[in-house]
């Protein structure tokens, strides 16, 4: 098979690899990053892409030496952990990362590799997306999405009614992406969503209902909806049975305990 290999002379440990070298990617592409962080809103929303966009196929994969040693398969296929998918219809790159990077030393590799992939001659790309969730503890009733953005992206986002997050920091392997974006011609922004520390769809399906307006989209969200309240259901009943064992290991009064330490 014909293939294509990046690797950034500053990303040295990791490859981006094109397999796929008949489809072409139109300039001006739109890259859709989903990275496996807290609530799993990146590898949610980007799997319910992958499975919608009528024209949407894999072109290829990234490879990194500091990838776990985790292999996925679906169906009994084999696939890469870290994925990418092209939609010419809409000029929209997908790119699943379905197991989280354990070494932080990887952030900066990983990003300068695909930074230089998206800016390269065969892609041209002009803007890239990233999503983190904002961890909350117990149970989330709403599940509003935020924005930060260039500044220049600001005016548009805004369009969508959005709203924008005052002051705040993003970590991990999404943060290096953004930061490479700020020093090159790529514009960036990143939506953000309550998440819980389990996987949240209904944050992710949120996310999803944004992306329908921006990128023209027509990706049906009812069933991530249904999958949070089936999870949102099974924490209510597990805290129900927590709050039941622990009512039952409370020690009795201590008149109680004092007669019953006597008989």
């Amino acid at each position: 098979m014909v293939k294509k290999e990046y690797i950034c002379s500053k990303g040295k440990r990791s490859t981006l690899v094109i397999e796929d070298l008949h489809t072409e990617i139109k300039e001006g592409a739109t890259m859709i990053l989903g990275f496996a962080g807290i609530g799993l809103i990146g590898p949610i929303v980007a799997n319910a892409l992958i499975e919608q966009i009528p024209d949407i196929k894999e072109i290829g994969f990234v490879t990194s030496e500091y990838l776990p040693p985790i292999s996925v398969f679906y169906q009994g296929v084999l696939k890469h952990p870290f994925r990418i998918y092209y939609s010419p219809q809409h000029n929209l790159i997908i790119g699943i990362v379905e197991v989280p990077f354990q070494v932080s030393a990887a952030y900066n590799d990983l990003s300068k590799t695909i930074t230089n992939w998206l800016l390269s001659d065969d892609v041209k790309a002009k803007e890239v997306l990233i999503f983190q969730g904002i961890p909350q503890r117990g149970i989330i009733d709403d599940y509003p999405v935020y924005y930060a953005a260039e500044e220049e992206m600001i005016e548009k986002l805004e369009t969508y009614g959005l709203e924008k997050l005052d002051k705040g920091i993003i970590v991990g392997p999404e943060s290096t992406i953004l930061n490479e974006a700020l020093t090159s011609k790529l514009k960036a922004y990143a939506l953000f969503t309550p998440v819980l520390e389990i996987p949240t769809p209904e944050g992710a399906a949120s996310i999803i209902e944004v992306l329908n307006q921006i990128y023209n989209l027509k990706i049906e969200t009812s069933k991530l909806i249904e999958e949070g309240k089936e999870i949102k259901a099974k924490m209510l009943e597990l805290a129900e049975k927590a709050q039941q064992y622990q009512r039952q290991q409370l020690p009795q009064e201590p008149k109680e305990r004092y007669t019953q330490y006597f008989q």
